[in-house]
């Protein structure tokens, strides 16, 4: 007979999250303050003559960002990501017994993996500043079988976070997923 035991996993996720949600609550466009901080920040990289593109904490210290403009992502990339975790929250809580957010940050705080200098950086450096996709690390937990396989819990969380979240973005994608022992 088997008995019940409680399975955790640790899920990062990437989503995006769809532009009438995003408009609906925010004061100001997320594509337009994208668009201006890689104009911004380009011309930065160019005067300095940079090989790459800082991330944006970089230009809290460097007087050279339009503070409003830095103000303004900050204000929507909050609001996003406090979108992102309800969602979550609200979707999820109806298969895992437990949520626990590890990390929700806007993508557009991460380091640029574009270059200057290549082709479309201007409007990748846009992309990657709008601040619209979300990083998520969270722990999902869910009472179940003991059947001591990994990859069975793995493949039902997977499928579970899919199915119940699929029509919830623009785009879901699960970066990894590891099993984490009982403690």
């Amino acid at each position: 007979m088997n008995q019940l035991n409680l399975t955790r996993v640790a899920v990062s996720l990437q989503v995006k999250v769809p532009a009438d949600a995003i408009e609906q609550h925010a004061a100001a466009s997320p594509y337009i303050i994208g668009e201006e901080l890689a104009r911004q920040v380009a011309a930065y990289v160019q005067h300095e003559r940079l090989g790459y593109y800082p991330a944006l904490e970089y230009f809290r210290t460097v007087e050279t960002i339009d503070p409003e403009l830095l103000k303004a992502e900050e204000s929507i990339s909050w609001l996003v990501c406090g979108l992102v975790r309800e969602e979550l929250r609200t979707r999820l809580r109806a298969v895992f017994s437990n949520l626990k957010f590890e990390s929700v940050q806007t993508v557009a705080y991460t380091m640029p993996n574009i270059r200057p200098g290549c082709s479309n950086a201007l409007h990748d450096l846009a992309q990657h500043f709008t601040p619209d996709q979300v990083r998520v690390n969270l722990v999902a937990s869910s009472i179940r079988r003991q059947d001591n396989d990994q990859d069975v819990a793995i493949k039902l969380a997977r499928h579970q976070i899919c199915r119940w979240l699929k029509d919830r973005f623009s785009t879901l994608e699960i970066t990894s997923m590891r099993y984490l022992q009982q403690d």
